[in-house]
C-alpha cells in the first residue's frame, strides 16, 4: 500500500504579507529610490559591456544563523581585495 510523503516537515503555515502591505507599512523614501535606481543602471550597464566591472551576486545567507556573523560575511564581501 502506498502512502503519501508530502508535506511530513511542515508545521505551520504563515501567509506572506503582499508587496502592497509591506509598501503601506515601509513607504519608500527618495534615497532608497535614487539608490535602488542607480545600481539598476550600473548592472544594466555591465551586462551590456558599458561598464568592464564585474558583477557578482550573493546570497541569501541562510545558513549564517545568527545576523552578526550575516554582517561579518557581508563585511567580508565588501573589503577591498
Amino acid at each position: 500500500m502506498l502512502s503519501t510523503t508530502d508535506d511530513l516537515r511542515i508545521r505551520e503555515l504563515k501567509e506572506l504579507t503582499t508587496p502592497d502591505e509591506v509598501m503601506c507599512e515601509i513607504p519608500r523614501t527618495l534615497t532608497a529610490t535614487r539608490v535602488v535606481m542607480a545600481a539598476r543602471n550600473a548592472i544594466h550597464a555591465i551586462l551590456n559591456g558599458a561598464d568592464d566591472r564585474l558583477l557578482v551576486i550573493v546570497g541569501p545567507l541562510l545558513g549564517a544563523r545568527s545576523s552578526s556573523r550575516r554582517v561579518e560575511y557581508a563585511g567580508r564581501l565588501a573589503a577591498p581585495a
